[in-house]
């Protein structure tokens, strides 16, 4: 090859410095994509079942959806899953005296237990709340939800950057959405690693809802459990674990 065409070659389209912003922009596009599908196809974050306390991420919805989560909290260690970070939508007037009643409960029996030190109460009983705007009103125009679900999602990746939780857990109102996805954003940016745990409602006997319909379909939740043997045959990664309440 004659020097002439080693300066055409070296001056081609495809090497040209102008190329370079563009060339690193698809390098940084193509190792994000690759850690977004890892993240959602990775075993859902292990930890040590004697371990130490995890903090825990609790979205909490209205009606039903609160009667059935309480259920579930109290099914579970509150000195294993502390301290608890409740998530509650801004026009939810009920759901929060309903946390402050569950945790008062959690606080006392704690205290009367005898194999509970000063130190593992205080982490044990400690909690708090934060309120976010509400992804999509009941009845809502999908336009309108479209902005109103951006603004909770600002809200939410916010509450979950700065909590750090090690465990989410939902069960269904909207505002779960939000806050699955920025745990998800997360783990990819390996902010904190927190499992995502995905109960149906007991309400939802042949489909599931829409809102765990999209967190099933996009891999968001790392396990989806449901309460009904018929919808864990219809959806095959969900798991069947009988009433909550």
């Amino acid at each position: 090859m004659g020097w002439t065409e080693v300066v055409e070659t070296a001056g081609s389209p495809g090497v040209t410095p102008e190329m370079t912003p563009r060339f690193l922009v698809a390098v940084i596009v193509a190792i994000l994509a690759l850690r977004v599908l890892h993240v959602a196809f990775a075993p859902p974050p292990r930890r040590p079942v004697h371990g130490p306390p995890l903090r825990t991420m609790i979205v909490l919805g209205s009606g039903g959806h609160t009667a059935e989560m309480f259920a579930l909290l109290r099914a579970l260690s509150p000195r294993r899953y502390a301290p608890r970070h409740y998530v509650i939508a801004d026009t939810d007037g009920t759901s929060l005296v309903k946390a402050e009643a569950h945790e008062a409960a959690v606080g006392e029996a704690l205290a009367e237990a005898s194999d509970v030190d000063d130190d593992e109460l205080a982490t044990a009983s400690e909690y708090s709340v934060t309120r976010i705007p509400r992804a999509r009103e009941v009845g809502q125009g999908w336009v309108h939800s479209f902005f109103t679900t951006m603004r909770a999602m600002f809200s939410a990746f916010r509450a979950v950057f700065a909590e750090k939780p090690d465990a989410v857990l939902c069960n269904g109102p909207g505002t779960c959405v939000p806050i699955v996805a920025g745990a998800f954003v997360s783990r990819v940016f390996a902010v904190a690693s927190p499992a995502v745990v995905y109960v149906e409602s007991a309400a939802r006997t042949k489909t599931m809802s829409l809102t765990g319909r999209i967190l099933y379909a996009t891999r968001l939740a790392d396990e989806v459990f449901v309460q009904w043997e018929g919808l864990a045959r219809r959806y095959p990664r969900a798991k069947y674990a009988g009433r909550v309440c």
